[in-house]
């Protein structure tokens, strides 16, 4: 496996399990994100459209279960408490650990793509407040959030 594939599947496996509560899960959200920004990280570098998809393909499946398994633990333990939709009703008893692991990939796939290309964190952070809706508060919207300097930053929030 490429070296930034074994890389990210260490760090994760050592992060994720130490996540215990939706404030963990939040503080692993932020370093995940700081890592995606950063153009030569093995986060950046392993989620690139380059290589060999079937190690692409186990190097993604591994990281989807690492979550998949934190999420299951979080929602067994009872200790995200319960979020709500605007229609009033608990989203957590809803959420589906694998089914929200591969939203969760998608976020940090597609939402890094547009970051990057924006070189703004908004995109990023906008996914991966939906995607984690259900396991903890969406993040502040405070001004490192919300600078929206390029096309894709003038997306409205």
């Amino acid at each position: 496996m490429r070296t930034h594939f074994a890389e990210v599947l260490a760090r994760e496996s050592v992060c994720l399990a130490a996540v215990t509560n939706g404030a963990k899960l939040a503080g692993w959200r932020r370093r995940v994100v700081e890592e995606l920004m950063t153009p030569r990280s093995p986060y950046a570098l392993a989620l690139r459209q380059a290589g060999d998809g079937a190690e692409r393909a186990d190097f993604l499946d591994r990281w989807r279960e690492l979550i998949a398994e934190t999420l299951d633990r979080l929602l067994r333990s009872g200790s995200t408490g319960d979020t709500h939709c605007s229609s009033g009703q608990t989203r957590k008893a809803d959420a589906d650990p694998r089914k929200t692991a591969v939203l969760i990939l998608a976020a940090l796939h597609g939402g890094s793509t547009l970051s990057q290309i924006a070189k703004d964190p908004w995109p990023l952070n906008a996914a991966l407040d939906l995607a984690l809706a259900p396991f903890v508060a969406t993040e502040d919207n405070g001004p490192a959030r919300t600078v929206m300097s390029s096309p894709i930053g003038t997306m409205s929030p």
